[in-house]
């Protein structure tokens, strides 16, 4: 073979060895553009963080979008700098994302501020966050998931534990403003479930507690500690004094569930989480959702004390036991903080009772809170 003629070989053999990374390159980047492209930023990321992403991409996946298969996801943390959280949302914009999600108020403000022209997810705000953003309108197309109350399936859980229960007694301080609008929402819900809605005075600041809890029937009333309307109850004494006329007590939050209440169903993270992904799967599927209102979380992790239930004798059902959440109990150390068996064996005393007229109805709104 003439030297001319191996040159020329060699030549062509270099030329196909560069264009076939080429070639793959352009499919790669090809189907890069085929796959749809989620984009989700946070201003820091910390374990409720973790939860939410860990939620969206499970409900996700079970929606048939997997990471890296039918659809491409990328996490970047902004790393508590402002500046930063709206480059990144400027860098998704020119990548074309297909939805950008920003997780808490911050990075949804950042988000929302740079006139996005695709669809923004919002998740881990709460409802003055939202009537904010909604009012602005600097988004073109917002939708997400809003934290809020969700009397209706909280009542609607006592109802599922309690099924004879026709009257939810919720304590409220009249020391202080009441929330009137929480109380005015949660009758409303109730209402709807056939159930009636009374508020039990308590003073914390004379110690006293109305008699009626006295006289209410253990048959068809139950006791609801609700953290938004009074949240720095006694809720140990509450319990006391529940359980000493055999009330159940039902709560709001995980907390009152750990200092003796019997039960509760509350939002978390990994569900909201779920949600958004749920709302997420849909927009990529059909994207007019992306006009979806925001939604409400759905509370959706039942907390249970196993002492309470033990001690007060109630079998909680086995459909509820069987729903995602946890039973805590003395001897359980899993949890976000550490627990101890109290030392003292016996519950505190009851608040001194006075009769009901003795006792001044609730007060006017306190104000407005971001929750």
């Amino acid at each position: 073979m003439s030297a001319h003629r191996l040159r020329s070989l060699v030549l062509a053999v270099i030329a196909v060895l560069i264009a076939v990374p080429a070639s793959v390159t352009a499919s790669q980047a090809a189907d890069d553009d085929a796959v749809p492209f989620v984009a989700v930023t946070v201003i820091v990321r910390d374990a409720s963080i973790d939860a939410l992403y860990t939620g969206m991409t499970d409900a996700l996946r079970e929606a048939g979008y997997r990471d890296g298969d039918t659809v491409r996801l990328r996490f970047e943390n902004a790393q508590a700098d402002a500046a930063r959280a709206a480059d990144l949302i400027r860098t998704f914009s020119r990548e074309r994302a297909d939805i950008i999600v920003a997780f808490t108020v911050p990075s949804a403000r950042i988000a929302a501020n740079e006139r996005l022209r695709v669809p923004l997810v919002i998740g881990g705000i709460g409802p003055a966050t939202a009537n904010e953003l909604r009012r602005d309108r600097n988004a073109r197309l917002l939708t997400g998931i809003v934290d809020a109350d969700r009397y209706d399936t909280q009542l609607a859980f006592i109802r599922e534990v309690a099924p004879t229960v026709r009257t939810a007694a919720g304590p409220v301080n009249i020391d202080r403003p009441s929330d009137d609008e929480a109380i005015r929402l949660m009758t409303a819900n109730a209402r709807s479930i056939d159930l009636t809605i009374e508020q039990l005075p308590v003073s914390v600041d004379k110690e006293v507690i109305a008699a009626t809890i006295e006289t209410y029937s253990p048959d068809d009333t139950v006791i609801f500690l609700d953290k938004r309307i009074f949240p720095d109850a006694p809720v140990e004494r509450i319990i006391a004094a529940a359980e000493a006329s055999n009330l159940l007590v039902f709560a709001s939050d995980e907390d009152t569930v750990v200092r003796g209440a019997l039960a509760a169903i509350v939002t978390d993270p990994y569900g909201t989480g779920r949600q958004i992904g749920r709302l997420v799967a849909r927009i990529l599927k059909k994207p007019s959702a992306a006009r979806t209102p925001l939604q409400l979380a759905e509370p959706s992790y039942i907390v249970i004390n196993q002492d309470t239930a033990a001690r007060i004798g109630i079998e909680i059902p086995g459909a509820v036991l069987a729903r995602r959440g946890r039973v805590i109990g003395w001897a359980d150390t899993s949890g976000p903080r550490p627990r101890g068996k109290p030392l003292v064996p016996e519950p505190p005393p009851p608040l001194s009772a006075e009769p009901k007229t003795g006792i001044a109805s609730p007060r006017s709104k306190s104000p407005d809170q971001d929750r």
